[in-house]
Parts: structure tokens; sequence; C-alpha cells
């Protein structure tokens, strides 16, 4: 009887510790996210005459979205930077994480501590920073002139570039630690035979790394292009209006238009969009690397 009843109690116990644990998280996402994005939802299906459309509801919003060169522009240029932020940071991020891999646990220290640094500075602070170092009077056009590539300033600041160079910077930590917990979790035989077995160092990378990185690079990848899609204050403080992000254009509609219905189809299209090509990427992988994701 005392065997049978045993399990149960442990299974209540497990659920119960869970529910603790995930309850405020769940309570926070809730209240800060899920409700909000159904209020969001429900703003851009209403009607701009109050009683018109089926039920009270209307996809108006969405077809004058579809219908604009403006916001057409701004999902492209948004969709072109954040591929191209997030394919230069899985560049930079896995070679670096590789190396922390390997690397002695004192510089490993430094490295982390650097990274956990750059999560813990301001926004603004950085940004900032990106504007001194490249403005025309900055020290990489100055060093650009002096090394003799240029013969006057080049312009740097407020352009795709910038904010992609900003954008990197900010997401450099997102992609490092999720690939970093992966690779620690790689057995070093594995390389190790391998090499033993005649395998280049690019194919050891190639053929066994970097597929059993695939879940830390999937996580990084993941969280640097929904940081990138949906990034307002590097692009407001590095681009210009002709560089503008589709995080811009909704929040215009919110604060100077006055438009609560087109800002919140605006932000729900892009909400839709980046989950679509996250869902696309995920069965990507899935099919490819045969990663459990």
């Amino acid at each position: 009887m005392t065997e049978a009843v045993t399990p149960l109690r442990q299974g209540s116990g497990t659920g119960l510790a869970a529910a603790c644990l995930l309850g405020p998280a769940a309570v926070l996402l809730i209240a800060f996210y899920a409700i909000p994005f159904l209020r969001m939802i429900t703003e851009s299906l209403a009607p701009a005459n109050a009683g018109a459309g089926w039920m009270g509801m209307s996809v108006e919003h969405f077809e004058r979205l579809a219908s604009s060169g403006r916001v057409q522009r701004a999902f492209t240029r948004t969709l072109r930077i954040s591929g191209w932020a997030t394919l230069i940071t899985l560049v930079i991020s896995f070679p670096l994480a590789l190396y922390l891999v390997r690397a002695g646990r004192t510089i490993r220290t430094a490295f982390l501590i650097a990274l956990f640094v750059s999560l813990a500075s301001s926004l603004i602070v950085r940004n900032y920073g990106w504007l001194v170092t490249l403005a025309d009077a900055g020290p990489v056009n100055r060093l650009l002139i002096a090394l003799g590539f240029l013969n006057a300033p080049l312009r740097m600041v407020y352009s795709e570039g910038a904010t992609i160079v900003a954008l990197v910077h900010y997401a450099i930590p997102f992609m490092t630690l999720p690939i970093f917990a992966a690779l620690l979790r790689i057995p070093s035989s594995l390389s190790d035979s391998a090499a033993s077995l005649g395998a280049a160092p690019w194919r050891v990378i190639r053929d066994v790394i970097w597929p059993l990185a695939m879940p830390g690079v999937f996580g990084g990848v993941v969280l640097t292009f929904a940081l990138s899609m949906s990034a307002f204050v590097t692009p407001l403080m590095l681009g210009s209006p002709a560089t503008a992000m589709i995080s811009q254009v909704a929040a215009e509609q919110f604060l100077v238009q006055l438009a609560f219905p087109f800002g919140s189809a605006i932000v729900v299209a892009l909400v839709l969009i980046t989950f679509l090509i996250v869902v696309v990427f995920t069965l990507i992988v899935r099919k490819v690397f045969r990663a459990q994701v």
C-alpha cells in the first residue's frame, strides 16, 4: 500500500515545485505580454467606423499596411538589417565561444565577465559610444585617413551599416553564451578521435563540433534575430529617417499620428512575420542538421 502511494506523492511534490518555479514567470508573461498583445490584436481589427465590419471587426488596417509603400520598405529594411546582424554576430560569436571552451580558466573567466558587463551596461551609452567612434571626426575615420585609405572622412553614422554594427555589438553576448553552453556539453574525446583519424581541424569543426553545437547556435540565432527585428533605440540613434526600421514606423503611428489601430496592425504583423521566420528556421535546422530544437 505504501509503495503504491509513494510515487503519487513524489509526483505531486514535483508538480507543486514546478508550479512554484514557473508560476511567477507565467504571471509576468501573461500580464505584460499576452494580455497587451491580445489587446493590440483587438485594436488592429477595430473598424475605422464604429459598427462597421463583420461582428465589429475589420481587416482594413492590414489592407492599408499591405498597400503602404513606406511600411513595405521598412519591413524589407528591417529583415535585411536583422539578417545581416544575425549572420555577422554568428560569424564572430561561434569562434569566440569555441576559443572560450579551449582557453584556460583565467582567460575564460575574464571573457565571461566582460560579456556579462556588456549585458549590464546601458544600451544608450553603448550607442553613444558608437556615435563617437563612427563620427566624421571619430577615431575610425582618423585611423583610415592616417593609414592612407581615405582622403576625407567617410560618413558612417546615420546609416544601415552603423545600425548593424551597434546591433552586432549588443547581440554578441546573446549569441555567444548559448553556443558556449552547447560546446561545453560536447565531450573532448569526440574531437580527439576525429583528429587521430586524420581529420583536419576545419573538418573537425564542420563535421563534429558544428552539428553537436546546433542547439546553442539555434538559440543564439533566434535570440539575435528577434532582438534585431524589434530594435528601436539603436536604429533611432544610429540610423536616419531614410533607414527607419519597422519599430520606428509603428512608434510614429502610436506617438505622433495617434493612429493606434494602424500602429497595432504593424506590431501584430511584425510579431507574426518574426514568428513565421523562426518556425521555418526551426524546421530547416531539424531537417538538415537533425538537431533536437
